[in-house]
C-alpha cells in the first residue's frame, strides 16, 4: 500500500493546502512570530504557480 492510497485526502489539493497554512501558521506563532492568515495564503498560491509554472 503507497502513501498516497492509505492517506487519500493528500490527493485533495485544499486538504493540503489547509493543512499547510495551519502547520506554518501554528508553527509561527509558536515562535511568537504571527504572520497574518491572508499573507500565507499570498505566500502559497505564488509558491504555488511557481511549482505549475515548471511543470
Amino acid at each position: 500500500m503507497t502513501f498516497r492510497q492509505r492517506y487519500r485526502q493528500l490527493d485533495n489539493p485544499t486538504f493540503v493546502k489547509q493543512m499547510m497554512l495551519r502547520s506554518v501558521y501554528g508553527t509561527m506563532a509558536l515562535e511568537n512570530q504571527t504572520v497574518p492568515m491572508e499573507r500565507l495564503e499570498e505566500l502559497y498560491e505564488k509558491v504555488e504557480a511557481e511549482r505549475t509554472a515548471k511543470r
